[in-house]
């Protein structure tokens, strides 16, 4: 699986996910970022089905929240998809946004230097997957070692951005 990240965000907001999504990849990380294209004018089935497709490319998620995004039943169902498959998460934000409690679950960025620290981490945990799926067979044990590795990646972001906001 490629280190790619699916940048989730309610079309409000797209301005800003370009934003997000730019950033990330002068990070050298490939994303994928839904643009307003007849496939995506789509609804229901067939757009879950499309997007459930483009999140299969992808191992990380970045939410980007607004107080827009409470209106979106889109970007909770994408993070629920990213959660199951173990996904590196955050929400991004430039100010603040009163999460619904589930996201507090995710490190939650804000400016230039939190996405920074997202994509230098997950090169990181990139790096300790391979090392430690190389020799595995079973489908089913690379993609516990892929949630383990997410979950060591949010507790160590967490600590990092708490360390450089203070």
């Amino acid at each position: 699986m490629a280190n790619k990240v699916f940048i989730s965000h309610k079309n409000t907001d797209a301005t800003l996910a370009a934003k997000v999504a730019r950033r990330v990849q002068i990070n050298g990380v490939q994303t994928y970022l839904d643009v307003i294209d007849d496939a995506l004018a789509k609804d229901g089935p067939d757009l879950a089905d499309l997007l459930l497709q483009r999140m299969s490319s992808c191992d990380q998620l970045i939410a980007v929240v607004s107080t827009a995004t409470k209106n979106s039943w889109w970007v909770p169902w994408e993070i629920g998809v990213g959660s199951e498959k173990g996904f590196r998460m955050a929400s991004y934000s430039e100010s603040y946004v009163s999460l619904p409690s589930y996201l507090e679950k995710w490190p939650d960025l804000h400016t230039d230097a939190d996405i920074d620290l997202f994509c230098k981490l997950s090169q990181r945990a990139d790096a300790e997957i391979e090392r430690r799926t190389r020799t595995l067979q079973s489908e089913d044990n690379r993609m516990n070692v892929r949630k383990g590795e997410a979950l060591d990646f949010h507790k160590a972001l967490r600590s990092e951005l708490k360390r450089q906001r203070w």
